[in-house]
């Protein structure tokens, strides 16, 4: 269970001391059981896949966009308003190094440049942080296609606040990386894809895609 505070302490409005108590709350309760790391915040209590940071100050600052909050903290009461379900584990051997994987950031008129410099700096990994539905553009199109025969996985995500991403466009869009053998992390934040890609990595798996591919859809694919 984490939480934390978008308040100071000596702010007339502190949030940190409510976010503490229900954290501690929720951590006790048997509706938090078999949900895996969950934050809490705000009375509501959201699983870590797909949470993402909201808004700089609201004490609102964090939800899950397409997904919603697992439990509600409300006059005291745990609420649950998911049915509990334990996310899939990497098995990840104690002592390995976390893989180096870069997030490389797709704007109107990117080129290859900060993908060619995470490569040549030993990026194991790249994340794209795509546009839309997950789409980039031709040049980013033959880094990716480069990067993959190298050996170098590429986990396409978007930009965009909400929803997943799936291979639909060619020209340099989703289906055409697709083709040159990226893989798609659903609705994963960028960030949360990097934590990802890097944990499939450290695990060794000979099939990096269908392990990644199944930790996705839930389940795992030993490599």
């Amino acid at each position: 269970m984490f939480t934390g505070a978008q308040r100071t302490l000596d702010d007339p409005a502190a949030d940190g001391p409510a976010n503490l108590s229900d954290a501690l709350a929720l951590a006790a309760h048997p509706a938090a059981r078999d949900r895996g790391v969950l934050l809490c915040f705000d009375g509501h209590a959201f699983a870590a896949r797909g949470v993402r940071k909201v808004d700089t100050l609201s004490t609102h600052g964090f939800d899950a966009p397409g997904r919603g909050p697992a439990l509600r903290v409300a006059a005291g009461r745990i609420i649950p308003l998911t049915a509990a379900s334990r996310p899939p584990t990497l098995p990840v051997p104690t002592g390995v190094p976390v893989p180096r994987v870069d997030v490389i950031p797709l704007y109107l008129g990117a080129d290859t440049t900060l993908f060619d410099a995470a490569i040549g700096a030993g990026a194991q990994g790249i994340v794209l942080a795509a546009f839309g539905a997950g789409n980039a553009n031709p040049a980013i199109l033959e880094a990716v296609r480069a990067a993959v025969a190298n050996g170098v996985p590429v986990l396409v995500c978007s930009r965009v606040h909400s929803g997943p991403v799936a291979p639909l466009y060619g020209g340099g869009g989703g289906a055409s990386l697709a083709e040159a053998g990226a893989i798609f992390g659903v609705d994963l934040s960028p960030w949360q894809g990097r934590m990802l890609l890097a944990a499939a990595l450290a695990t060794g798996a000979t099939d990096l895609p269908g392990t990644v591919d199944s930790w996705l859809q839930g389940g795992l694919t030993q490599g």
